[in-house]
């Protein structure tokens, strides 16, 4: 009769590669909505550039409905109308830069920047 070695997984194994599983879910579930919600301020940029009235509006007109499109999409919270910066050179600059800060375990926290810019002509 031929022995034959077991192969598998231990319960030791078993309960670390489920602790990894779990630990990136958690990180997924805490990341996916930031960039989802950055994602909404992607396209209202996209909106705002490929309206040809914009580039005659006015920067607080320009923040204004850039504030109310994403307030109506019940998406970024996290952005407020001070992190919307307008200058004009070549065009209009529009650009949205924030950072968000969330807490991930005990003292660790997780620190997102975003950065999106677009010209209007």
């Amino acid at each position: 009769m031929k022995i034959r070695k077991q192969n598998g997984l231990t319960l030791v194994g078993f309960a670390i590669v489920l602790a990894l599983v779990v630990f990136f879910a958690y990180v997924g579930m805490r990341i996916i909505p930031l960039y989802l919600e950055y994602n909404a301020v992607v396209s209202t940029l996209n909106q705002l550039q490929q309206n040809p009235s914009a580039k005659s509006m006015s920067p607080d007109k320009i923040k204004r409905n850039i504030s109310n499109s994403l307030w109506v999409s019940y998406s970024a919270n996290n952005v407020k109308r001070e992190h919307i910066k307008i200058s004009r050179s070549n065009g209009i600059k529009v650009r949205i830069a924030y950072e968000v800060r969330r807490p991930l375990l005990g003292n660790i926290d997780l620190i997102l920047s975003f950065d999106r810019s677009v010209i209007l002509r």
